[in-house]
């Protein structure tokens, strides 16, 4: 079985994304959720997921300081994700940061429900098996 850590403020991408891996990755998976990226760094070591989705923007501790904590412990894949459309904070911005701290993979949250599944079934593959 592989365990995800699932990191979002949003109840809805948690389910949505949740539900895409649960109906459609063929690998036997177990979705970790956490609402706060602070309380997934303090169970990141014992939990130890194969794969963490984590959003960016995140009230109090964000994806990018979670990503960075992540790879100073751990070699796991690392997916981003983010919807942000502000201007200056635009996702391609917050996408190349997230890669820069040490992101393997990138998503737009619009591409969610289209690529997921595929996404997360190659890294499993790739990185798990």
């Amino acid at each position: 079985m592989f365990k995800i850590m699932l990191v979002d403020d949003s109840p809805s991408i948690m389910n949505l994304v949740s539900e895409i891996i649960d109906v459609d990755v063929t690998f036997e998976t177990r979705i970790l959720p956490f609402s706060d990226a602070r309380v997934a760094k303090e169970e990141f070591l014992k939990v130890k997921p194969d794969l963490v989705i984590t959003d960016i923007e995140m009230p109090y501790f964000d994806g990018l300081q979670l990503i960075e904590y992540i790879k100073s412990v751990a070699t796991t894949p690392i997916l981003a994700m983010s919807a942000s459309t502000v201007k200056n904070n635009s996702t391609e911005t917050l996408l190349y940061c997230a890669r820069s701290v040490g992101s393997d993979y990138t998503i737009l949250k619009d591409e969610i429900p289209e690529k997921i599944s595929k996404l997360t079934t190659d890294i499993i593959t790739t990185h798990c098996i």
